[in-house]
């Protein structure tokens, strides 16, 4: 079965899920292009236009996200993406607990595919366009590249700090059989379990080098400094910012729903932290409650870790498709491999 979202069936969820008469019908909807780290095979997201009436321009937005029905999601595979449902669930704590512009989410699957709708702010899509496409176009200012770096360090201080768990590992609906108490543990099992999906695909990658690296890096305890889990995005990059940009300034007017990559784990395998901390950034989140997550060289070595977990799944996710990021995530791979060779573990 493909799946993808027709006008027709857009306008049956909106009416469906309680929108206001004065932006509920549907005038145009956009597939989101997703060549961005989040990007996940068995699920399709739209920019829904909304209006009063076909005759008039849109007011209005929302995103819908679709998907092929999900086996049970307390499934005991080391790594997956995460469901609608869970998606949903997540959604619905970080509009709880953070001032992030993600508004709280109406998930439908009572029909043959399944939808995830998340109302944003009062603006059409051509009045958003994302952070990536501002800062590559040169159409932001070096105050408005600050105050924009500042509000999404704020965003993922308060994410970190606000939405947090008692167990680490893939987020259920439920409680999981058998909790994790341990970052290492968990790490290393989500890990193992890509290296060995990759490597079945017959990639040719040093897997016995990354292997014995891990082994050292286990060895030393170095994922074991992480006591609570926190709510880590993962994949989140400029491509999942939308910013409303006018002749007042810049501002970040909604957050793609996508976090099918979220882990409860450690803070610093935020994929915003890859390249380290601007200080804007750095200067965001400590106010947003984040904590100094790189002090000691082992911790640099760490996030070495976490960025050939990124390429891992950029990888597999894209299941041997030729393109720009699979060619981004094997030579990423190759790197990290090369510079965790003699990369300090204590």
């Amino acid at each position: 079965m493909t799946f993808s979202l027709s006008l027709e069936d857009a306008q049956k969820l909106i009416s469906a899920h309680g929108f206001d008469a004065s932006h509920s019908t549907v005038v145009e909807i956009t597939e989101v292009v997703n060549d961005a780290f989040s990007y996940t095979r068995d699920r399709k997201t739209y920019v829904v236009d909304l209006s009063a009436s076909k005759e008039l321009a849109p007011t209005h937005s929302c995103f819908i996200s679709v998907s092929l029905p999900s086996s049970p999601p307390d499934t005991p595979d080391p790594y997956h993406p995460n469901s609608l449902q869970v998606i949903g669930k997540l959604i619905s704590l970080i509009h709880r607990h953070t001032a992030i512009p993600i508004a709280d989410p109406s998930l439908d699957t009572s029909r043959e595919l399944w939808y995830l709708i998340t109302p944003i702010h009062p603006l059409p899509s051509s009045a958003i366009i994302t952070l990536s496409h501002a800062r590559n176009k040169g159409l932001l200012t070096a105050q408005q590249l600050v105050l924009l770096d500042l509000t999404l360090g704020k965003f993922l201080g308060q994410l970190h700090s606000g939405v947090m768990n008692e167990w680490f590992g893939l987020p259920l609906l439920g409680e999981p059989p058998d909790p994790s108490y341990s970052w290492q543990e968990t790490f290393t099992s989500v890990l193992e379990a890509l290296l060995a999906e990759a490597e079945s695909k017959s990639y040719e990658l040093p897997f016995e080098d990354i292997r014995r690296y891990l082994s050292r890096a286990i060895a030393f305890f170095l994922f074991d400094d992480v006591q609570v889990p926190s709510l880590v995005w993962f994949t989140g990059s400029d491509d999942d910012i939308y910013i409303s940009l006018d002749g007042t300034g810049a501002s970040i007017a909604a957050i793609l729903p996508n976090v099918a990559h979220a882990i409860w784990g450690d803070p610093l395998l935020e994929s915003f932290f890859m390249s380290g901390m601007n200080e804007a950034l750095l200067e965001g989140y400590k106010d947003g409650g984040g904590e100094t997550l790189v002090v000691f060289s082992r911790q640099k070595t760490k996030r070495l870790w976490y960025t050939l977990f990124l390429a891992l799944v950029v990888l597999t996710e894209r299941n041997g498709t030729a393109g720009p990021r699979e060619q981004w995530a094997k030579e990423t791979i190759m790197q990290c491999a090369d510079s965790l060779k003699d990369a300090p573990c204590h």
